[in-house]
């Protein structure tokens, strides 16, 4: 029996970034190798417990990381096939056309992206069609007493 360890191409991690990429590429006819630091996660009740996942950490890596003045740190990192994404809160922000230009704010000012909106939305609009998810814009109504929240499908 031979091996044969050539890749055309080596994807590390198979979260939503790895896994969109792996799929994309699955029909070109190339090797590819995906890579993942972790097993698949157990199926079991507190995959579905938001106690057990988010308050417990029940799947977070325990390993500690330190922060620039060496001080210990726990981040919230999944090593798991899918990584970070099995434990996401499906919050897919889409940037708005002007949240690319410079940005004046009481901290500054946050210098204009490399990129424009523009040359950006062809991959939000295939990204949308491929996980199948639906623009919801947020608006806060502005009246006298509690804001209320108005959701406007897209």
């Amino acid at each position: 029996m031979t091996s044969n360890n050539h890749y055309d191409v080596i994807i590390i991690g198979t979260g939503a970034g790895g896994g969109t990429l792996a799929y994309s590429l699955a029909p070109s006819g190339k090797k590819i190798l995906l890579l993942e630091r972790g097993d698949y996660v157990p199926r079991e009740k507190d995959n579905w417990s938001t106690r057990a996942v988010n308050l417990e950490a029940k799947y977070n890596t325990k390993e500690a990381w330190r922060d620039n003045l060496g001080k210990e740190l726990h981040p919230h990192t999944n090593y798991f096939v899918g990584g970070n994404t099995k434990f996401y809160g499906a919050a897919l922000f889409r940037l708005r056309k002007e949240d690319f230009g410079e940005i004046r704010h009481h901290g500054g000012i946050s210098p204009a992206w490399p990129i424009s909106y523009e040359e950006l939305e062809p991959y939000y609009t295939k990204q949308s069609i491929f996980t199948r998810y639906t623009v919801i814009a947020v608006k806060i109504q502005q009246s006298p007493g509690p804001a209320r929240l108005t959701s406007m499908r897209q």
